[in-house]
């Protein structure tokens, strides 16, 4: 477990609390994490030689075991003369070169993921990672970089690169093939998220991103249903240049696997003409999620997603189904310009061992896309359904380390079931 100490519990148990609340910090030591001192020293705001606020160093602790770089916290105080308190920090970093591996094969499509990331690079929490990326005998590969402390403490900072071959998921909502086009990607993401209080964030996004559309006329059959598509729809390649600022409310903690607390997202992505874009549209996105711990051993958590958004182009669609929004369902077997989604799990602990922990999880998922003029009735109605149990399987050193089976029977539109394995929480 986390042993995270929260300061004004105990803190009679180390001083009296009359003189830690006039106390000054006289020195932090920390001890144990592979991160260097000075680092977790920057994450903190409670410094030395600054007043003692317990609410500030109680914060700081809760900062730390959110972050996910540990899967041990501790603080705590001694005294350390007259009106000095001297803090402890020991911390336990998780395991942070984590390798990436994905093979897919089916339908005629071949793909394969290799790659690394790091977490704790240069021992200063800069996450850096790569992967290389075949797709039916096409070459292609993402780079990425973290920062969450640029500048300032408050701030982090990412970047992503990718080129590669994408799959343009053109399924009718039973999962039957309807086109068959590659999607050749360039995309760039620059984003700085800043944090105004601990339960209140900001952030903005500059996006730039090409797409070229490439039908696979393989087989006669391909190239029909190819040629019927496009009489009735466009696939338009170009540019996107687009900015998305954001906002978020609320914060989830994290206590080993069990999940507890409220958060609002919501965010705008608005690319025009003026910022170089040969696609001009505005899409909108909310997410709110929430979680409660009951009892010793359930965690019951829930999420909704909410979309919608102008214009028609195929790449900027909402696309739902598969391992990630709705279980049971092909990867993005439903799209369209307006969309919903709703995620319900009771997650049992069932065995828990010092090395990872056996959890349960029974679920049920909803969602609905569809295209029109604004986001109406219409949208509500027969919604995509399924609903299944699965099991999660922890290692609480190993960053991100959950990996998840789930099975899952579908309702509607069409009833069969599905199985998906993958890793990290479902949310």
């Amino acid at each position: 477990m986390n042993r995270l100490l929260f300061f004004p519990a105990v803190l009679a148990a180390a001083i009296l609390p009359a003189a830690a609340e006039q106390s000054t910090v006289g020195g932090l030591l920390i001890n144990g994490s592979t991160t260097k001192p000075e680092i977790i020293g920057r994450l903190l705001d409670t410094k030395p030689g600054a007043s003692f606020t317990p609410a500030l160093w109680s914060e700081d602790l809760r900062r730390l075991a959110n972050s996910g770089y540990f899967y041990d916290v501790q603080g705590g105080s001694r005294a350390a003369g007259p009106g000095q308190i001297h803090l402890d920090l020991n911390l336990k970093n998780k395991f942070s070169t984590i390798p990436i591996f994905k093979f897919k094969q089916g339908g005629g499509t071949s793909q394969l993921t290799v790659g690394l990331y790091e977490v704790n690079a240069f021992h200063r929490l800069l996450e850096i990672g790569g992967q290389y990326e075949r797709m039916n005998a096409k070459d292609g590969g993402v780079v990425w970089f973290r920062h969450p402390y640029f500048g300032l403490r408050k701030n982090r900072l990412g970047a992503e690169l990718y080129a590669h071959t994408l799959n343009l998921p053109l399924l009718s909502k039973k999962g039957e093939p309807q086109a068959h086009f590659d999607n050749e990607e360039i995309r760039g993401h620059l984003w700085l998220e800043r944090e105004i209080s601990p339960r209140f964030k900001t952030a903005l996004t500059l996006n730039c991103y090409r797409n070229g559309f490439e039908a696979d006329d393989s087989t006669a059959e391909q190239a029909a249903r190819n040629g019927a598509f496009l009489q009735n729809n466009r696939l338009n390649s170009g540019r996107t240049a687009s900015l998305t600022p954001g906002a978020i409310w609320g914060r989830l903690d994290q206590d080993d696997h069990l999940v507890e607390g409220r958060r609002l997202k919501i965010q705008a992505e608005l690319a025009d003409r003026a910022l170089g874009s040969q696609f001009e549209f505005v899409k909108l996105e909310a997410e709110a999620a929430a979680a409660l711990v009951a009892g010793e051993r359930w965690n019951l958590a829930g999420q909704a997603r909410m979309g919608t958004k102008s214009g028609h182009e195929f790449q900027h669609k909402f696309y739902l189904g598969g391992l990630d929004t709705v279980r049971g369902f092909l990867d993005g077997q439903f799209r369209g310009e307006h969309m919903w989604l709703v995620n319900l799990e009771a997650r049992p602990t069932i065995l828990e061992r010092p090395l990872w922990t056996l959890q349960g999880n029974l679920f049920a998922d909803a969602s609905k896309t569809w295209d029109a003029r604004g986001f109406g009735a219409e949208g509500f109605r027969n919604p995509f359904l399924s609903f299944g149990a699965g099991l999660r399987l922890i290692v609480p050193r190993i960053y991100r380390a959950i990996i998840r089976l789930d099975a899952a029977r579908t309702q509607e539109p069409l009833r069969q079931w599905g199985l998906s394995f993958g890793l990290q929480q479902f949310f």
